[in-house]
This record gives structure tokens, sequence and C-alpha cells, in this order.
């Protein structure tokens, strides 16, 4: 879901793909497996999972958004691709709606898309330009004020305050925050790496612990101090959560190409398994049959984990199949950045 760089480091595509099955897994969790059963157990794993999406944006961070006609292009084109069949096919086997109001909006895969993490990565790619050049010419006082307004208002207006605007943190200030901070994390990386055995346990330990927390504790109490200080993405809990599994894995010493490929799928995993076409009359209707029975709870758990990673392996293999589709879109956005490129030379001329 990041603008990569030329060279590709194995810890940080790991971190992708760790990423993406903590996202397809909770999903799983989340929509199926906890409302069939209730058991708090389910809920509280929510926890460990749920730092996915800050992983990834902490990684666009990391590696810097690169902006261009190009990735632009590419970006648009890989949702369009994949948004508008799968649509089609939950227009197709919906009961009761209005077709040409779906289609239509079905049509508009950038503002009406149900994936909400791809609205906000891209009004974060738009604006990288910005926040690129001041964290490029910023000191450490100016870059430390930037992380500490971007915090306030994102993590403490937005948790402790409980600001309704920003409540969630599904927004652009706290994308903005995460990214500031997986830059800050490039800036400073030799001098967080010879912690990173000490954040696994740390990380291992605290969820651990959340886990045990919260499934023998369930109260009114327990469910303000779950969502706010350790669930929403402008929560501190959270923050920390993903923070020390970054530098766990960032901190690792090693390369795999396949890792390194397999991390290149990670867009098309997200789009395709969230699809409301295919989680709910593929994904759901399996696990509500075959996995939600299960009585055992760690049989019922790696159960899910089998199928995560049957989803993710089957999303990646699609993406491979699309690859001459995804070719055709790299070239129209070097023509189109070509053309732009002539544009602003031709303008600056004159």
């Amino acid at each position: 879901m990041t603008q990569q760089l030329p060279s590709r480091e194995s810890p940080f595509e790991l971190l992708r793909i760790l990423a993406q099955l903590f996202i397809v897994y909770y999903h799983i969790l989340l929509n199926v497996v906890f409302p069939a059963t209730g058991d708090p157990l389910y809920r509280a794993l929510w926890l460990p999972l749920h730092i996915g999406v800050p992983l990834f944006v902490l990684l666009s961070g990391y590696f810097g958004i690169k902006p261009s006609v190009r990735g632009l292009v590419r970006l648009l084109g890989t949702m369009f691709v994949i948004h508008i069949p799968l649509s089609l096919c939950q227009i197709t086997f919906a009961e009761g709606g209005e077709i040409f109001h779906d289609a239509v909006v079905a049509g508009l895969f950038v503002s009406a898309t149900p994936f909400w993490f791809m609205r906000t990565y891209l009004c974060l790619y738009l604006i990288s330009p910005v926040i690129n050049l001041f964290l490029s010419h910023s000191n450490t006082k100016q870059r430390l004020a930037l992380l500490c307004v971007l915090a306030f208002i994102s993590h403490y207006l937005g948790s402790a305050g409980f600001d309704p605007s920003l409540a969630g943190g599904k927004n652009l200030v706290t994308f903005l925050f995460l990214y500031a901070a997986g830059d800050t994390l490039c800036r400073y990386r030799s001098r967080w790496q010879p912690l990173h055995r000490t954040c696994g346990r740390c990380w291992c330990g605290l969820n651990i612990g959340l886990v045990l927390l919260f499934t023998f504790w369930t109260s009114r109490t327990a469910d303000a101090l779950y969502s706010r200080v350790w669930f929403s993405y402008c929560s501190f809990g959270l923050l920390v959560n993903a923070l020390l599994f970054f530098v766990w894995i960032g901190g690792l010493r090693f390369h795999s190409p396949r890792i390194n490929r397999i991390a290149r799928s990670s867009l098309a995993i997200y789009l395709i398994h969230g699809a409301p076409f295919v989680a709910l009359h593929v994904i759901e209707p399996f696990v509500q049959r075959f996995i939600c029975p299960i009585p055992h709870r760690s049989l019922l758990l790696g159960a899910v984990l089998l199928m995560t990673l049957g989803i993710v392996a089957a999303c990646v293999a699609i993406d491979h199949l699309l690859s001459p589709v995804w070719r055709r879109i790299d070239r129209l956005g070097m023509r189109l950045q070509t053309r732009w490129n002539r544009l602003n030379c031709t303008y600056f001329t004159h």
C-alpha cells in the first residue's frame, strides 16, 4: 500500500506481509467469528491485529512517498481494475437494491469506495509533496514540534478530547502523524535498531497481557479503556503497539527475494479480500458454515489462520495473473508523466 524504493529491504517487506495477514485475520474475527460466537477472546485478539493499518502508514513515511503522475495513475488504476468488477458482482447478487443507483456509486470508485483506507491514503499521497518538503528541511526541534502538534490533534483531541471529527483516527491528520513518525524512524534508524529484540519481547508480553485482560474483564470501564486507549487508530496504546512491532521486525537482518515479491501484492490483497462481494458472498458464508461451529478455541483460531493464509495466497495469485494489466497501466502512467513534464517545461520556459 506504499510507494516502494527501487531496492527493497526484506525486513520491511516482511512487515508489509505481516500487516496484511493481521488485517485479513482481524476482519474475519471482527465481521464473522465474534458476532457469531460472542466469545470475548475473539474480541480481545483484535488488539494485536489492529496494528496493520498504522504499520502501512509508518512504512510509507519510512520509505517516503514519491508523488508523481505515474504513481497516481498506478494507484488509481489498481483501485479501478479491482473495484469495478467486484462491485458489479456485488450489484448482481444484491437483493432489493436500485441497480442504476448502485452502478453510479460503483463508478465513483474513489469517493464512494468502501475502503476508507484508500480514500485517506490517496489524500496523504496528494499532500505528500508539502510534508516531504518540510521533513527534508527540518531540524530536530522542528521535527519534534510537528510530531507533537499532529499527535495533539490526532491522538489527544481524537481520543482523550472526544472530538467527533477526529474520533476513531480514520482521517488525514492521523495519517500525517504516522507518516511523519515513519520518516523520523528512518532518519534515526541507527539509534533504535539495536533495541529490536527488546521491543520484540515487550510487544509479545504487552499483547499477551492485553488479550488476557480483556478476555476476562468485561465491563463498561473495560470497554472504555479498550476503545480509547488501545483500539482506535488515534489511541496512544495502539501507537505504542505498532511502534514496538515496527522496531522489532524492522531491526532484523536478512534478505529474501520471495518475501520481496509477495510484498508487492499487498495493495491487491487489501482490495480483493475487503471488497463487499468477496467479504459477504465468499468469506463470510464459508467461515460461518465451516469455522464458527468449531467448539475449541485453539482449533477455531488455527482454522482462521489457515483461511487467512489461503486468502492471501489467492489474492497474490490473482495479482500475478493481472500483471499484463498492471504493465499497461504503468505504460499509460509513463506517457502521462512525460506529457506532464513537457507541459511544465513549456510553462516555465515561457
